[in-house]
């Protein structure tokens, strides 16, 4: 029977290989949620974004199990059909068995594994990080936060966004992410007492939306820049299924009203015109612009773990110095309607660029 690890108190395993994967340069998120049609089906222990090329993207997920008996088998299987259903490229397996016949079979099964003996060379070499704080802590301080449930429920938002991560990346991500930005965005401005873990939420969101924003850019970095703003404003604007797919939703919806409702036919006109009115009146501009440059693409990768780094850094967050990430936030800002002037003073650091 396998082995349990030993961790120093305090420390769980899932944390000795996210800074594992963070030493190698990967973006790393811990405990995603994999949800299936409004039911919690399970955690991804580890979901894990690499860079390889400006036009190649990876992402790992990774099932961690520090168990006497940990049914490696079993988890092979489970995570090979986890891997399929979020779409991932490759899933590795991280267990105290260190029997070569998980490694033979988990090989055929396109699986990678972490076995016993390498866990606990890892461990062994592993000193904590005391300048990160570590998922539970992160939690903590949001549910220190006695009104947050009935104050918007950051709990479940901050849930929401990191489950985005399970599904097929693409601008419905990044739209989800930029809502749920302007939110916090707004409570660091209003709520004092909990403006730190508000900033913290912001800036992890801010970096899953730099995440999805290179993710994207893979197909269309390649466009000239005129053709990369359309391409951009058109994600913004309709999201995954683009300009064709919405018109298609719209006139689908259209022609219903019309057949079906008593008056349809000015009632559809309206749903046209109210749409019309929305689309035109959001501020995508300033986004595909920004984001249609060689120099910022190039940096979004880089940006997204600086921002994940800052939010869960164990001293409170503050503006970033850096002009890459400053600009990235001060782009967003300029999207959510907020002023740039009133958010850096809250922070009592000066916004000039």
């Amino acid at each position: 029977m396998p082995d349990l690890i030993t961790l120093p108190k305090g420390m769980a395993l899932e944390e000795v290989l996210r800074d594992y994967f963070l030493k190698t340069g990967a973006y790393v998120v811990r405990g995603v949620p994999f949800v299936y049609e409004n039911d919690d089906v399970t955690d991804i222990d580890l979901w894990v974004y690499s860079r390889a090329s400006s036009f190649s993207r990876e992402i790992t997920i990774v099932d961690i199990k520090n168990k006497k008996v940990p049914h490696a088998l079993e988890r092979i299987f489970w995570v090979n059909g986890l891997k399929q259903a979020t779409y991932s490229n490759k899933a590795i397996v991280a267990t105290t068995d260190s029997r070569p016949l998980i490694k033979s079979f988990a090989k055929k099964q396109d699986v990678m594994v972490l076995d016993g003996k390498f866990l606990s060379k890892l461990v062994r070499n592993q000193n904590i990080n005391e300048e990160r704080l570590v998922e539970e802590k992160l939690i903590n301080l949001i549910d220190s936060y006695e009104l947050q449930k009935i104050d918007g429920d950051w709990k479940n938002r901050m849930k929401y966004c990191k489950s985005i991560l399970s599904k097929p990346i693409n601008f419905d991500s990044c739209n989800s992410w930029l809502a749920e930005g302007k939110f916090f965005a707004e409570l660091v401005l209003t709520r004092e007492r909990e403006r730190n873990t508000a900033l913290r939420c912001l800036y992890l969101i801010c970096s899953y939306l730099a995440l999805g924003i290179d993710f994207c850019m893979r197909e269309i970095s390649f466009l000239e820049t005129h053709e990369r703003i359309e391409k951009l404003k058109e994600g913004f604007l309709f999201g995954g299924r683009g300009l064709a797919g919405t018109n298609d939703l719209i006139k689908f919806s259209m022609n219903m009203i019309s057949q079906y409702v008593e008056g349809g036919d000015i009632h559809a006109r309206l749903l046209r015109q109210r749409f019309d009115n929305e689309v035109s009146n959001l501020p995508v501009n300033i986004l595909a612009e920004y984001f249609s440059k060689t120099e910022t693409i190039n940096h979004m990768f880089q940006v997204a773990k600086s921002l994940e780094q800052m939010a869960m850094q164990s001293q409170n967050p503050t503006l970033p110095d850096v002009i890459d990430i400053k600009s990235y936030l001060y782009c967003l800002l300029d999207y959510w309607k907020i002023s740039r002037q009133e958010f850096s003073s809250v922070l009592n650091v000066n916004s000039n660029i």
